[in-house]
């Protein structure tokens, strides 16, 4: 696969500290480090020069962002990170430490990578996005998934929208319907990811399309819940 991949993860209302969010940005950027087997090198246009990679420099962007954001902090912070190394690149945004009960505010992390083969990346980096960050779901799609899907998952519809590799909340796990246990892989946490557990570990496009039709209709791919941060 040459096109570039991008994971995503969502969850509801979620009031965090700087400290928190930082300490969660640190161990997935350290992750990232584990999964591409090498140290990325991060920049921000909020932080020219400053290595994101080091704690104290990830705290001040962070508390900078939350300090800054004096209007409605209630609608948490964004921000946006673009790392290079020596056979990728990789770009991440983030809205976090949002808390209010709105539809229209979701906490959300989304990273995208290319490179050659980026494939075989797709299911550690969906695994350091669940273990940092305990979304309520996430998943890895790309351009031409979507484009795919269109008609089955409409952009800017309510809820999880299924990929090439997924991963759900406990909850979620908790509500799907039979005749999946053969792509589900069980976390620590609870969760799962669910995948084909085959080659690269994708589903293929008419799979995902076929269990995409099955779960928008069940409570495992109800809406992001707007008043908790998981189901």
């Amino acid at each position: 696969m040459d096109e570039e991949l991008i994971a995503r993860g969502f969850w509801g209302p979620r009031q965090e500290t700087p400290e928190q969010v930082a300490q969660e940005l640190g161990a997935f950027l350290a992750g990232l480090d584990e999964v591409f087997g090498e140290k990325i090198s991060w920049s921000s246009p909020a932080m020219p020069g400053m290595p994101l990679g080091e704690p104290d420099s990830a705290l001040k962007a962070i508390s900078d962002a939350f300090r800054e954001n004096t209007d409605a902090p209630n609608l948490g912070i964004s921000q946006a990170y673009r790392g290079r190394g020596n056979r990728v690149m990789v770009a991440i945004t983030l809205i976090v430490g949002g808390y209010t009960e709105s539809a229209k505010v979701r906490n959300s992390i989304v990273v995208k990578w290319r490179g050659a083969d980026v494939a075989p990346f797709a299911a550690p980096v969906l695994r350091q996005l669940a273990s940092a960050w305990d979304p309520d779901w996430a998943a890895v799609t790309s351009r031409s998934l979507n484009e795919a899907l269109a008609e089955v998952q409409p952009v800017g519809k309510p809820g999880p929208k299924f990929g090439y590799l997924n991963y759900l909340s406990e909850g979620r796990a908790l509500a799907l319907p039979g005749g999946m246990d053969k792509h589900l892989e069980k976390l620590d946490n609870g969760g799962v990811v669910i995948g084909s557990g085959e080659g690269d570990g994708f589903l293929s496009v008419e799979k995902v399309t076929e269990f995409a039709k099955v779960l928008r209709l069940s409570a495992a791919f109800s809406p992001t819940p707007t008043d908790r941060s998981k189901l």
